[in-house]
């Protein structure tokens, strides 16, 4: 038991020492970070975000970080260094060891808090060959030579000659003399340790040392600054310490660094730490201290000796012998009395007597004494072509560079220099193209004229403000940056010294941005600027209908009972018509409800169509065409006469522009069973007379062979006119008549309606039709109650056979057995046959002997044209059914007894899914 204990109570103490050993220990993040020295991050604002990423990339969960850093560990220093950072993760993403040292911060997580160390590696920069102007290039100056070192650099003195040269000697390889044994390493190049070594070994005179004063360099003494600088040389110590190095300069080197005259000999001396460490000495038989003449300071060269020839005048040693080197002349005015006028001198007349005068390069003048005849010399600055223009663009900043001022006999009068510019200046960048003048003028009351002008012409160019960098001007100068409504395609198109915005096809509007003004002072309008009206839509959509226009719909005509002998009476007539008509129109906005207008341009071949079918609707925009056909709204029927309606189609775009309306119109037919049974008769009267005459004429010759596409057979009634059409070498194909297209009674119809009132059309075609149904019953009734016994007969059996072969009926419990059945397959409903459609279509051969009337009542469909709850596309139709002829001759129908003034509420044109348009049913409502 105490093992257990004891076992218990370590693995315990074990926990606790690897969490505090965890929490005192720094994991170190795996890769390091690689910078050279001018890369790497210079203080806690760049080391912070580094270390941020770094911790962010390699760890999750990571909700703070805080880095120590000291300020100068990563800058300038070479090799790899370690930042520690204290991270605190959420204890969700730790392993569960972990998550007992899990703590509570201020918003309420579980986190923990761990310490990782990110590797820095810094990478040596050669200072000495980095360009101009870079933060970290080394700071030796001339004629110090830079030697790089690994992580940092120093400045080293060059060896002179024993003659006066200031460039370092290359040493031969056998040479003896330490002074020229060194040899520099090339630029760029890594010295080591060596180099330093033998180079304190050279013996080096004062020229090849830094200045023995520390006011004048560091490192007084020295040959380098190796050892004496600190050896990072990015510090602020450092970089003052290797600046302030400074190596003596041969004076004589180069007439650049001294002011002998080219008469005069330069000679080095042996110091240079003395102010003067060179003299210029005058050849012999010359006067002057060898220096060169600074203009409008130093006095013309005029040494002169008194009349030994050899002493100098007091003049000439009062003016240190004048400048340069010059033969002495002697002097008649040695010894007179100093002239008391500014600029007078003693001066020798014709006659070589003394007396006072301007000296050379003035003039006497009546109020200001001696002054400089010459008035000064003005040289813009920043003129690179020398044309006095200064050309600058749109955008630009000008800058006053002034002149420069030369005068080479400067006196002291006063002098004004007056600035005046043509037009004001603006504040800021220049946007306006065009010039402007700076005068600059100098007053020389005492010249004629009495000033000195010089003018500088400036020139504004114009930039494309279309193409310009807009991060750029943004601080630059906005104004410039184009304000177009790119969003809404407005396109920048630059103008001289503007520019315009210009929209895109179909779009309207200044193109600039909405609510833009340019209001504020000294603001460019741009051209065509115009409120900022942006870049709208105006493009209005365009309507397309597809499908049959006008939408025709057939249904039985409303007429009551008419036998054949056309005994009815007309009373219940107008009352059915009207009864009908009155709901044509919400039958028509059923459908177009139902079907979301698909209806309207449904067909026999197309006969389920979508909504999107029945309409093409398109707008035409910049970014091309888009297709609002889906978004068409199809209004209600607006009726135009009884029956006629107009379906309106509107769709919007998403501009707001609205399509003109596009109408299509729609029309109910009322067909007459009477028509059809009339039309069926004449024929197969027709087809009878063709049967006659083809049996009684010979056959036609045979004809050549005719290739058509189709392979079509054709009746023997169309041989003539075939044998005809292949000797002109064509084919005739049979017409097929459009099932979409109106009977010439229908477009009359819709004529009349255009010129008369539809009550007033309604009647002429009420008139119309009872004419001639009197006229088609008189003929019926003379053609079978005036003729022989047997031609009724014979009558009705050729009336029969027109009737079957013209009436259809649907059925759809039919349409399923369709597909297991030839259309062409007899079968046993009283003669008929059902096509592709579920129709039952009449057989032409009859089943029965023929009767003296047509059956429209047998005894499987008692009620074929008498109203039913719902229409003939859902009754049982079994064809005609021909009885036994009784002795007056006339068939027997046997029929249920039926009120046929029965209403029924249901619609009379629905939605047909053979695409025909139309559904019957019975037209008596309630």
């Amino acid at each position: 038991m105490w093992m257990l204990t004891l076992s218990f109570w370590l693995a315990l103490a074990t926990s606790w020492l690897v969490r505090q050993a965890r929490s005192h220990t720094c994991e170190r993040l795996k890769r390091s970070l690689t910078y050279t020295q001018e890369e790497a991050p210079r203080d806690l604002s760049g080391v912070l975000p580094v270390v941020v990423a770094r911790v962010n990339q390699v760890l999750e969960g990571v909700v703070n970080v805080e880095v120590g850093y000291h300020g100068d560990d990563l800058q300038g220093k070479v090799g790899e260094h370690l930042v520690k950072c204290e991270v605190t993760r959420l204890a969700s993403v730790l392993p569960d060891d972990m998550k007992e040292q899990a703590f509570v911060d201020d918003i309420g997580r579980q986190v923990v808090s761990q310490c990782f160390e990110v590797p820095f590696t810094i990478l040596d920069t050669n200072e000495c060959t980095l360009p101009l102007h870079h933060p970290l290039r080394h700071q030796c100056r001339a004629p110090a030579i830079c030697i790089n070192t690994n992580g940092s650099y120093d400045c080293v003195c060059p060896r002179m000659a024993d003659k006066d040269a200031a460039e370092p000697t290359t040493a031969t390889e056998n040479s003896a003399n330490p002074r020229s044994s060194s040899k520099y390493p090339p630029a760029g190049a890594t010295v080591d340790e060596q180099f330093w070594v033998d180079l304190q070994a050279q013996e080096r005179g004062p020229w090849e040392v830094a200045y023995n004063s520390s006011s004048r360099s560091t490192c007084v003494s020295m040959a380098s600054t190796h050892g004496c600088c600190p050896v990072r040389a990015n510090t602020k110590d450092a970089m003052l310490c290797r600046s302030g190095f400074h190596c003596p300069i041969s004076p004589c080197a180069s007439h650049k660094d001294n002011d002998c005259a080219d008469t005069a000999k330069c000679v080095r001396k042996h110091n240079p730490n003395i102010p003067k460490n060179y003299e210029c000495q005058c050849p012999q038989g010359f006067m002057g201290n060898g220096h060169k003449c600074r203009p409008g300071i130093d006095l013309k060269p005029e040494p002169k000796v008194r009349f030994d020839g050899v002493t100098p005048t007091e003049e000439t040693i009062k003016h240190n012998f004048y400048c340069d080197c010059t033969i002495p002349v002697v002097d008649a005015c040695s010894g007179f009395p100093p002239c008391t006028g500014k600029h007078e001198i003693c001066v020798i007349t014709a006659s070589n007597v003394p007396q006072c005068g301007c000296k050379p390069g003035y003039v006497m003048h009546d109020i200001y004494g001696c002054v400089d005849e010459s008035p000064p010399l003005m040289k813009l600055r920043n003129d690179p072509n020398g044309d006095h223009t200064l050309r600058l663009k749109q955008g630009d900043f000008y800058k006053e560079e002034a002149v420069d001022i030369e005068d080479d006999n400067a006196e002291e009068y006063l002098r004004s220099l007056k600035i005046a510019y043509s037009i004001p200046m603006p504040y800021g960048c220049l946007t306006k193209v065009g010039e402007f003048h700076v005068n600059y003028t100098i007053a020389t009351p005492w010249t004629s004229p009495s000033f000195v002008r010089l003018t500088r012409r400036v020139v504004i160019e114009d930039i494309d403000e279309c193409s310009i960098d807009a991060t750029k001007f943004q601080t630059q100068c906005p104004s410039l940056i184009p304000k177009c409504d790119k969003e809404s395609g407005a396109k920048c198109v630059n103008k001289i010294g503007s520019y315009t915005c210009q929209c895109p096809d179909f779009t309207s509007g200044d193109g600039f941005l909405p609510g833009l003004s340019f209001d504020a002072p000294g603001a460019v309008v741009p051209i065509g600027f115009n409120g900022g009206t942006g870049c709208r839509d105006t493009s209005k959509p365009v309507i397309e209908l597809v499908g049959p226009n006008p939408k025709a719909f057939r249904i039985a005509q409303c007429g009551g009972l008419s036998g054949v002998m056309n005994m009815k009476q007309d009373d219940h007539d107008a009352d059915l018509r009207a009864a009908q008509q009155k709901y044509y129109g919400d039958d028509i906005k059923t459908m177009i409800r139902l079907t979301a207008g698909a209806e309207l341009c449904a067909t026999h071949e197309f006969s389920r169509p979508n909504a999107s079918d029945c309409v093409k609707a398109f707008d035409e925009t910049y970014k091309g065409r888009v297709d609002l056909s889906k978004s068409v709204a199809v209004g209600d029927p607006v009726q135009k006469s009884m029956l006629q309606w107009r379906v309106p189609y509107n769709v919007v775009d998403e501009a707001g522009n609205k399509a003109d309306t596009v109408w299509r119109d729609v029309i109910v037919q009322e067909v007459d069973f009477a028509d059809i049974e009339v039309k069926a008769l004449a024929d197969e009267r027709k087809k009878a007379v063709n049967r006659k005459t083809v049996s009684t004429v010979a056959d036609c010759p045979k004809c050549p062979a005719c290739d058509c596409k189709d392979k079509k057979a054709y009746d023997v009634s169309m041989c003539n006119s075939i044998c005809e059409a292949r000797q002109e070498n064509t084919c005739p194909q049979p017409t097929v008549a459009s099932n979409e297209k109106l009977s010439n009674a229908v477009m009359v119809v819709i004529w009349l309606e255009s010129f008369l009132p539809a009550s007033v059309v309604a009647a002429v075609v009420a008139m119309s039709a009872l004419y001639a149904a009197y006229l088609v019953l008189n003929a019926f009734w003379r053609l079978y109650f005036s003729a022989p016994r047997y031609t009724p007969v014979y009558n009705a059996a050729e009336r029969e056979e027109g009737l079957r072969n013209h009436i259809t009926v649907y059925s759809p419990q039919l349409q399923q057995q369709n597909d297991a059945r030839s259309s062409t397959e007899p079968t046993s409903n009283g003669g008929l046959r059902y096509g592709p459609s579920g129709f039952a279509q009449m057989n032409s051969t009859p089943q029965g002997p023929p009767t003296a009337s047509a059956s429209i009542y047998g005894p499987t469909n008692p009620q074929l044209f008498a109203p039913t709850p719902r229409s003939w596309a859902t009754s049982s139709p079994s064809g005609f059914q021909s009885t036994p002829s009784s002795q007056n001759g006339f068939a027997e129908q046997q029929r249920p007894p039926i009120d046929i003034y029965e209403r029924s509420r249901n619609t009379i044109i629905t939605p047909s899914k053979r695409g025909e348009g139309t559904r019957q049913r019975s037209p008596y409502r309630s």
